[in-house]
């Protein structure tokens, strides 16, 4: 993340993300802005697992591109499944 000017800056120490200072319409980690955010997003660690899953009102907001997964939880970074693969113990 880059910090500028002396206020980013210490919102940045502090440990804010740009997603967080810039609001909803800006996404990190490879994530695209979409209208509905996937109720259940896939996570590295459960994808081959079904979630139960409580529907939820459509809400805009960042998400992995289709086909990709959470790395850890449901704000880290976007990776491929075959990249997901390397973090799974089977």
């Amino acid at each position: 993340m880059q910090c500028r000017g002396l206020s980013l800056a210490v919102l940045c120490l502090l440990g804010y993300t740009r997603a967080m200072l810039h609001g909803p319409n800006y996404c990190t980690h490879g994530d695209l802005m979409v209208k509905c955010i996937p109720v259940c997003p896939k996570i590295c660690a459960d994808f081959l697992y079904r979630q139960k899953c409580v529907p939820k009102k459509c809400e805009r907001g960042c998400a992995c591109p289709k086909g990709w997964l959470r790395l850890k939880h449901n704000q880290g970074r976007c990776i491929t499944r075959k990249q997901c693969k390397r973090y799974i113990i089977e």
